[in-house]
């Protein structure tokens, strides 16, 4: 009897194609009750609940697992979520699914706090999006007048590895600061991408300076065959069901490239806390423009690092050769910049990103250019360790995760 309520269960795994459902913060919704209803051994309760929520998401495998385990319990007591079915690797993943879904629930931590990730936003970017790899969740925050509001977040799938991707095929998702570079529609994609994809900027400028390769890193849906995906499944793009990829979709802009931060792990601070590091660093980009602007080149030579400088190409000895052959003839110097944007940079110890539109006027020389700069703190000192210009190349419009 056990082995046939199994079997008729995990039949309804083998689904019709995609049909529009509800959004996933129902759906979520409705798991999340549906499991509080088993942890209060509720099972005729669950049972029904269960019903309910694969009749209106038919493609939830993780609803149709409940169910069979739901129908399993009336042959013998249900130890824990998944213990009446006997496919290692699946359940496994449902049961990881669960905790992930339910810790997230039951944190207040992205109610209250801040990110350390993002200290200033410009304000062409209305939202930026946030990923937290270890708590398989996606953040979507409103960026109000500066500050930041939690708008809606989602369930998500990352690599089968895991992150910190280095190279071509390692199934890993990358760990950075990107930004989106166009969308691509669904219609023009195979099943695997479900609704759609927002391609990202990986491998960025850090990426290449650590040798990672690599490419085709999207945002992007789901298959027909389900309403998600387990949370370490893709080949190292960034999976949410096809509901959340519709609703993603009104936070993203191509056009200005919304940010996506891809962290291993988010470090939640206080709201002071938060406030007095993006004042620190302001000061810090505030005080670099003056030394620059000062043109005593001592001064302004303290904020790069001698042993980790990367400036366009340059290490310290010869960005100081030339910045002082520059300056040779500079009678005065203006730099004034723009279009802010500064994050703590995730993965990298004590490193800081700062990107912005740069106006340089000179007695000799004006140009408007985008900028980026990595600082690393070192011996309670932030220096530069990489120069260089800010670009969003062309995405790699490859069909493949790598």
């Amino acid at each position: 009897m056990k082995r046939i309520l199994t079997l008729l269960a995990l039949l309804s795994l083998q689904l019709s194609p995609y049909a529009a459902e509800p959004p996933g913060d129902s759906y979520e919704q409705s798991l999340l009750d549906t499991i509080k209803e088993i942890q209060s051994l509720n099972h005729e309760q669950a049972l029904s609940s269960t019903r309910d929520l694969i009749r209106q998401y038919p493609h939830s495998r993780l609803g149709h697992m409940l169910y069979a385990d739901l129908l399993l319990a009336k042959a013998e007591p249900l130890t824990e979520i998944g213990s009446g079915i006997r496919i290692d690797r699946a359940i496994q993943d449902f049961q990881y699914e669960i905790r992930q879904r339910w810790q997230h629930d039951t944190s207040p931590a992205h109610h209250t706090q801040y990110p350390d990730n993002i200290l200033f936003l410009a304000q062409e970017h209305p939202y930026i999006i946030l990923v937290d790899q270890q708590n398989s969740r996606v953040y979507v925050y409103r960026n109000q007048g500066g500050d930041l509001q939690l708008e809606t977040d989602y369930f998500i799938t990352i690599g089968l590895k895991g992150y910190g991707k280095q190279k071509r095929g390692d199934q890993k998702t990358p760990i950075g600061i990107y930004h989106v570079t166009r969308h691509i529609d669904g219609k023009e994609l195979p099943d695997l991408y479900g609704k759609g994809a927002f391609p990202i900027n990986y491998p960025n400028a850090w990426d290449l300076r650590k040798k990672r390769t690599g490419g085709g890193i999207w945002i992007h849906g789901t298959p027909s065959y389900t309403y998600n995906r387990s949370p370490w499944a893709s080949n190292g793009c960034i999976v949410v069901s096809n509901p959340d990829f519709l609703h993603i979709g009104n936070y993203i802009d191509s056009k200005v490239h919304t940010p996506v931060v891809v962290a291993e792990t988010v470090n939640w601070i206080s709201r002071d806390q938060w406030l007095a590091k993006r004042k620190q660093a302001i000061e810090l980009l505030s005080t670099w423009l003056i030394d620059w602007e000062s043109l005593d080149h001592q001064r302004y030579q303290r904020h790069y690092s001698r042993t980790e400088l990367d400036a366009f190409g340059r290490d310290f000895k010869r960005w100081d050769g030339h910045k002082r052959w520059v300056n040779r003839n500079k009678t005065w110097i203006e730099v004034e910049y723009s279009k802010l944007n500064i994050f703590t940079y995730p993965g990298g110890k004590d490193l800081m990103l700062m990107q912005f539109e740069q106006s340089y006027r000179s007695n000799n020389l004006n140009i408007d250019s985008p900028k980026e700069l990595y600082w690393r703190k070192s011996d309670d000192s932030w220096q530069i360790v990489h120069e260089g210009t800010r670009s969003f190349p062309v995405p790699d419009t490859t069909i493949v995760e790598n």
